[in-house]
């Protein structure tokens, strides 16, 4: 299934603003947060930047050479009439159209699951990073994107695991959170997406065959706040993780 990004931009970017994209607000953008560091004086490059909210973040660690892309012509046409002040440009995260050794750091914000070559990813990552330059970058956690929908008592459950029964035509394994796959999901806005799940070992593996250090790795946890707006998605994503993020610095 190819993704519509172009007809949910500014959708999306309503959302952001607002507050209203859960997910975003009270789990992957506080880790993400936590980890960032003094960004003065460097030249980052955003992929995977949808329409530019990520710009403001960047921003209060002191960012302000920002160059942003992404493959939707309609969200850089949004970004960049939001922050013109920030170059946004159409671009393939597999074939990045700058030189080597341009950039200081790289920030993605689940650009990269959408990929079914991670490893291209990482290389071309690591082609435009400086010698010593860092990649922060969130994917989404097989325990909740590698799930198996089930229908029980009139309603989808969603599930990894297996059954314990002793009676061998009743064994069975829910989800899939070892292989690498593809994995779709319609969220409350209409919009379906179609992105890549794996294990965490997984990209540990194809950093490191890309030429990098890992430094941090998170496993994602709904934050406190969370509880005053909605307790149920505090009670489930405080105790599943939805996405992992990695900081790894090229060697």
């Amino acid at each position: 299934m190819s993704n519509d990004y172009d007809r949910y931009a500014a959708m999306r970017q309503e959302a952001f603003k607002k507050g209203e994209s859960k997910p975003h607000r009270f789990v992957e953008k506080p880790a993400m947060k936590s980890l960032l560091t003094d960004l003065s004086g460097k030249k980052i490059l955003m992929l995977g930047c949808g329409t530019g909210e990520e710009s403001m973040l960047l921003r209060e660690y002191g960012a302000a050479d920002l160059v942003g892309v992404d493959l939707s012509s309609e969200s850089i046409k949004l970004a960049s009439s939001t922050y013109p002040e920030h170059d946004f440009q159409v671009a393939d995260m597999h074939s990045l159209p700058f030189e080597d050794s341009s950039f200081d750091f790289v920030y993605s914000s689940l650009a990269v699951h959408y990929s079914s070559n991670p490893l291209s990813v990482y290389k071309e990552i690591a082609r435009v990073l400086k010698p010593g330059g860092v990649l922060q970058f969130s994917v989404g956690h097989p325990m909740r994107w590698s799930s198996e929908r089930v229908e029980r008592d009139g309603h989808t459950t969603k599930l990894i695991g297996y059954d314990e029964s002793s009676d061998p035509l009743s064994q069975r394994v829910y989800g899939d959170y070892s292989d690498f796959r593809e994995y779709s999901e319609t969220f409350p806005t209409g919009e379906t997406l179609t992105f890549w799940v794996g294990p965490p070992s997984m990209h540990f593996g194809l950093l490191k065959e890309a030429s990098f250090l890992i430094e941090d790795f998170i496993e994602t946890r709904a934050i406190e706040e969370t509880k005053e707006v909605d307790p149920n998605y505090y009670e489930r994503f405080s105790k599943i993780p939805q996405f992992t993020i990695f900081v790894a610095r090229k060697s």
